[in-house]
C-alpha cells in the first residue's frame, strides 16, 4: 500500500458567521476569530489540530477575502500561498473544490481531510490516529471516507449518516456508508438516534482530491467547469484574476448537496473522539472549567473581574469592567464594549433572533 504521510493534506475552512454566538461574534470576527476558550480562538485551536496531522506546508486555509490578513496574522507557520482569500461567498462546495484544485496542483496523489475551523475534538491523539486511518482508507479505496460521530441525542441541526453494515474485511472498524440526509426534521431525527442505525456528518470528509474534482465534475458541472483553468494559472500572475473568475462564474452551494446527498456508497469510520460543534453559549459554557458554584468565568482578556452572590451555573464572558450578580442562576452573561447580552441558558439559540431583530432596526454597527 502506498504510504500517506507524504501525501496528507488538511483544507481548514474559516470563512463562515456565527450569530448565535452575538455579541463576541460580530460580521469582523466572527464565532471562529473569537477568543472563547482561554484566550485562543476556535481557528487557533483547528490549527494547531491540523498541525499534528500533517506538516504545515501541507495545510491550506480557505476564508473570506475580508479575514485574509487576520488569517494569515494568525497562521504564520502556514505558506501565504496556502491561505486562499474567497472573493465572495458561494458556500462550502466552491471552497473546498478550489481548495482541493490547489493540492492536486501540488501533488497528484493528495489526500484532502477537510476539517471546519469551529469544532472541539478531543482526545488530541486519538483524533490523530484516526485521521490518518481514514487518510490511508481514502489513498487505498476509491470511495470518499467521512467520520462519523454516534448521536448523543436526536439533533434536528446536524446531518445524519446512514451506516450500519461492515465493510469486507474491515474487523468492523469502518462501515458501508449509504446515504447522507441533511438536518431531518425532529421526528425523524428521534427515530434515527433510537435505530442506532445513523452517525452526525460533521464534515470531516477524507478524500483523493482527484476523486473530488471527479466528483464535482460528474455532479455539479458548472463548480467544476473553472477548476481545470484555475490549477493551470495557480502559481501565476493569472491566479488572482482566474481565482475571481472563478466565484463570479460558480453558483453557491453546500458539499453536502452537491457532492455528499448524491453518494450511494461510501466509507464511514465511527469516532472515537469526543466532537462538539460550538453552535451557541451554552456549548461554550460546556467546554469550559467551572469553579465550585459551577459558574464559568471567561473573557478574551483572561477572566474578567466578577463578584457573585449566591449565583449559580452561569457563564460570565467579561471585557473590562466588573460585573456584579446575586441570585442569579444559569444564564448567560455575555459582556462588550458596546454590547451585553443577558439571557437564561436554555434560551441560547435564542440569541440569532437578537441578530436579526439588530439588521430589522439597521443597527448594523452591532453586527
Amino acid at each position: 500500500m502506498a504510504q500517506i504521510s507524504d501525501h496528507l493534506f488538511v483544507l481548514i475552512i474559516a470563512g463562515g458567521g456565527g450569530t448565535r454566538l452575538w455579541p463576541q461574534s460580530r460580521e469582523e470576527t466572527p464565532k471562529q476569530f473569537a477568543k472563547l476558550f482561554g484566550g485562543k480562538s476556535l481557528f487557533e485551536i483547528t490549527l494547531d489540530r491540523a498541525l499534528k496531522v500533517t506538516d504545515s506546508r501541507r495545510i491550506i486555509i480557505s476564508t473570506s477575502h475580508r479575514y485574509l490578513s487576520l488569517v494569515r496574522k494568525l497562521a504564520r507557520k502556514i505558506p501565504t500561498e496556502n491561505i486562499i482569500g474567497e472573493p465572495m461567498r458561494r458556500d462550502t462546495a466552491l471552497a473546498i473544490g478550489v481548495a482541493t484544485a490547489y493540492a492536486y496542483k501540488y501533488d497528484p496523489q493528495a489526500v484532502v481531510v477537510n476539517m471546519a475551523s469551529d469544532h472541539l475534538i478531543s482526545p488530541l491523539n486519538v483524533f490523530v490516529r484516526q485521521v490518518h486511518f481514514a487518510a490511508q482508507l481514502a489513498m487505498d479505496f476509491p470511495y470518499l471516507v467521512t467520520i462519523g460521530i454516534k448521536p448523543r441525542f436526536p439533533h434536528p441541526g446536524m446531518g445524519h449518516i446512514k451506516a450500519v453494515k461492515t465493510w469486507p474485511d474491515s474487523d468492523g472498524k469502518y462501515l458501508i456508508g449509504e446515504k447522507f440526509v441533511e438536518k431531518p426534521p425532529l421526528p425523524l431525527a428521534q427515530k434515527y438516534t433510537r435505530s442506532g442505525h445513523y452517525y452526525w456528518n460533521t464534515n470531516l470528509f477524507v478524500f483523493k482530491a482527484s476523486l473530488l474534482l471527479n466528483l464535482l465534475q460528474k455532479f455539479e458541472p458548472k463548480i467544476y467547469s473553472l477548476l481545470p483553468k484555475l490549477m493551470g494559472d495557480i502559481g501565476t500572475e493569472k491566479e488572482n484574476e482566474t481565482l475571481n473568475l472563478v466565484y463570479q462564474m460558480s453558483p453557491g452551494m453546500a458539499i453536502d448537496y452537491a457532492v455528499a446527498e448524491k453518494l450511494h456508497k461510501f466509507i464511514c469510520v465511527p469516532a472515537d473522539f469526543n466532537w462538539t460543534d460550538i453552535g451557541d453559549w451554552k456549548e461554550v459554557y460546556n467546554n469550559l472549567s467551572r469553579d465550585r458554584e459551577g459558574n464559568v468565568i471567561e473573557g478574551p482578556h483572561g477572566q474578567g473581574k466578577y463578584i457573585g452572590i449566591n449565583s449559580r451555573n452561569n457563564l460570565l464572558f467579561l471585557d473590562k469592567k466588573i460585573v456584579a450578580t446575586v441570585g442569579l442562576e444559569d444564564m448567560l452573561i455575555i459582556d462588550t464594549p458596546d454590547a451585553l447580552l443577558i439571557c437564561p441558558k436554555e434560551e441560547a439559540q435564542g440569541v440569532k433572533q437578537v441578530v436579526q431583530a439588530l439588521k430589522d432596526s439597521n443597527l448594523t454597527e452591532y453586527l
